[in-house]
């Protein structure tokens, strides 16, 4: 490739592979659209690695063909239909053995820069085109919100302010319930489960007007139901909700609350008030992408050091500052 002959012409067949997380998918639609962008009507295709990932790609209009894969076998015969592989997967190498088709791969990233905008940056050297602000976005599905019919079933009081935290990480999924008593303590994005039950009493107590809502996998509805005995009038969407139904629901919401997690980044995704946690992940590299004036990061050595007291603090004042419409 030179400067002046983009790698990524209108004439190739494009496959790109992405990964079996979601939050690593999320960070690929900016580019993946700006490939569409640049490349209206070029054969654009997508591999993801599980099933709960692909949900973010679902009715992409970016995507002409959407697979759902694990077997070097099956991705050799998909990619010699191909005339360019590209990887925007970082654990693709992993997660697949034994693969004969070469690929181009997005380099490591570095610390200090969203990992949306490293995609991004990744796709305009391929692309030969310039990044604007206007692509600085994440894209769930067609990346149009719509009303989230599964609070329908609620009784919801026009005064409530739906306040939604999500308990759990892909790590659940993967690994299932024992890794909350086993290993939970040990990984270095989650906040205990206590805290986030003393944080939606404190926030009640702050705001009557206040509702939480929980979100998870299937595998986190043990957590559901510890939280759910502990905080009163719950509405409980774990396990109910797919990755186009979480970002409808934040069109219904005053805040969302979480550590890093694919959900957060969904969320991002949106126009709600966030309240992130973080420990000592860089949280310019897996924090929300573009920063919004809605968002606010409570950044600390570990997990365990961010108080109860410092989260509540920060939701109500978002709250007051950006009211529900």
């Amino acid at each position: 490739m030179t400067l002046n002959t983009p790698y990524l012409q209108a004439s190739d067949t494009i496959l790109l592979l992405a990964s079996s997380s979601t939050g690593n998918n999320i960070f690929c639609t900016p580019a993946i659209r700006f490939l569409r962008k640049h490349l209206p009507n070029s054969k654009i295709d997508l591999i993801a690695l599980n099933d709960l990932s692909a949900e973010v790609f679902q009715d992409s209009p970016d995507i002409n063909q959407l697979y759902v894969l694990r077997g070097a076998k099956a991705f050799d015969k998909i990619a010699k239909n191909y005339s360019k592989v590209v990887c925007l997967g970082q654990r693709f190498h992993r997660d697949i053995k034994g693969y004969q088709t070469p690929f181009i791969t997005i380099p490591n990233y570095r610390d200090g820069l969203a990992r949306g905008e490293q995609q991004l940056q990744y796709m305009s050297g391929l692309v030969g085109q310039p990044v604007t602000d206007s692509d600085r976005h994440y894209v769930i599905g067609n990346g149009i919100q719509t009303p989230y019919l599964g609070l329908a079933q609620y009784d919801i009081a026009p005064n409530q302010q739906l306040v939604c935290i999500h308990l759990g990480c892909g790590t659940t999924l993967l690994h299932g319930w024992k890794f909350f008593y086993k290993d939970r303590a040990n990984d270095a994005r989650l906040w205990p489960v206590e805290r986030y039950i003393a944080l939606g009493q404190a926030l009640m107590l702050a705001n009557p007007n206040v509702r939480i809502i929980i979100t998870g996998t299937k595998n986190e509805r043990f957590l559901a139901k510890k939280f759910e005995k502990n905080v009163s009038n719950t509405i409980n969407l774990v396990s109910k909700t797919s990755a186009k139904d979480l970002f409808d629901l934040m069109a219904s919401l005053s805040l969302f609350i979480a550590h890093d997690c694919g959900v957060f980044h969904i969320a991002s995704a949106s126009t709600v008030p966030i309240v992130g946690l973080y420990g000592p992940t860089d949280a310019v590299l897996a924090g929300p992408y573009p920063v919004r004036e809605q968002h606010h990061i409570i950044k600390a050595n570990t997990m365990a050091d961010i108080s109860v007291q410092a989260a509540r603090d920060a939701a109500l004042s978002l709250m007051l500052k950006f009211p529900q419409k």
